[in-house]
């Protein structure tokens, strides 16, 4: 069974668990997810589903202060109930979503909020900060793995998290990986956000990713016979986000108005083209990735050299081309001057260690992942 959360979140049997969260009601979320953490690659709908949940919470929130006969609530609150009497509104949560949901729910990017940290700590505004972190209903903390670099912002949310959970407060946090996996991110904030609920979002399949062609086509090819969803399904790349499909959906309606011609095998082949010349990543454009990022020149990696930057160059472009290719050991050895796989596989276990010590060497590594990947 495939259902929509919102216009832009479906779910079938491959996210079972976010559909599960979805259903219930917010009660049980705030007795077991402190904090809510959502995980998975870039474009799956994380950040999507984490506001979703958030304004639920939010909105339930505001509706128990209004309803409870014993809560004498805020100014705000009362200022917002004679405005909906003034103006002879019978709902009040129809002001009331508007005017105090940005109150009760705070959205914040990661780097946003080590960025506001570091202003903070310059300007002494550490009480403050504190303060609107602690008291916010909910707090949406997005892409966390983007901070893997900022140890002090990390330590300072390790702290809040753990003031929220006291508090009873949720906060929910998307981050591509497990916090535990991504190098970089410390002890005391990967243990702060472990206890709650993890769910893990993954690509739509089946009847799920289907549904969402349809409502792609219906969004950007109005006109388009209904045989076009079965055709589009088969023709685009399987196991992609739903922002990449929606980019497919989008390069195929361009194809179409482009030659005025309906959605068509050649119209398909314009997409699946470009994602065949993405999806071949060789040892060779890895190498000459890394010369770029690092400044060296792709021969000298190929060659005998011991010089610490070549050495440090060849060992990132033999730890990307395990990870991205599906080269043996000796295959990469070769391609970088015959070098046998015990070299190569030590090489790649010494950039490993790297990584933890190193967070420029990582971002790079992560930069020219993106890069190739497209």
């Amino acid at each position: 069974m495939v259902r929509a959360v919102t216009p832009l979140f479906y779910y079938g049997l491959e996210n079972r668990l976010a559909g599960y969260v979805c259903d219930q009601s917010v009660s049980p979320l705030l007795e077991i997810a402190r904090p809510l953490l959502l995980v998975g690659q870039s474009g799956v709908g994380k950040t999507a589903l984490a506001l979703h949940l958030a304004q639920r919470i939010g909105i339930d929130s505001i509706w128990d202060r209004l309803t409870d006969p014993g809560d004498s609530g805020s100014p705000d609150d009362d200022d917002l109930r004679r405005s909906d009497t003034a103006s002879g509104k019978t709902s009040p949560t129809s002001t009331t979503t508007s005017k105090v949901l940005s109150s009760r729910v705070l959205y914040q990017p990661a780097v946003d909020f080590a960025r506001e940290f570091a202003s903070s700590i310059d300007s002494k505004d550490m009480p403050r900060l504190r303060k609107k972190l602690d008291e916010a209903c909910v707090w949406v903390i997005d892409d966390l793995h983007l901070i893997a670099d900022k140890t002090p912002a990390q330590e300072e949310l390790a702290a809040r998290l753990e003031a929220r959970d006291a508090a009873g407060r949720i906060t929910i946090v998307t981050c591509r990986r497990l916090p535990s996996e991504i190098r970089g991110l410390r002890p005391p904030l990967v243990s702060r956000t472990l206890p709650g609920l993890t769910v893990e979002l993954r690509p739509p399949e089946g009847e799920t990713r289907k549904a969402i062609i349809r409502e792609l086509v219906l969004a950007h090819l109005p006109d388009a016979d209904p045989d076009t969803w079965s055709l589009l399904d088969g023709g685009l790349q399987s196991c992609v986000t739903v922002r990449e499909l929606e980019a497919g959906v989008k390069q195929v309606a361009m194809w179409c108005r482009m030659n005025d011609a309906p959605v068509c095998p050649e119209a398909l082949q314009s997409v699946v083209g470009d994602s065949d010349k993405t999806e071949k990543i060789s040892i060779k454009s890895i190498t000459s990735a890394v010369a770029r990022q690092l400044g060296v020149k792709s021969s000298e990696m190929r060659s005998g050299s011991r010089r610490q930057n070549i050495v440090r160059a060849r060992s990132l472009a033999m730890w990307l081309s395990r990870k991205l290719t599906d080269s043996s050991l000796t295959h990469i050895g070769d391609a970088f001057g015959g070098r046998d796989h015990s070299t190569v596989l030590h090489a790649i276990r010494k950039m490993e260690a790297s990584f933890d010590d190193d967070a420029d060497l990582r971002r790079a590594a992560d930069q020219i992942s993106e890069r190739l990947a497209g």
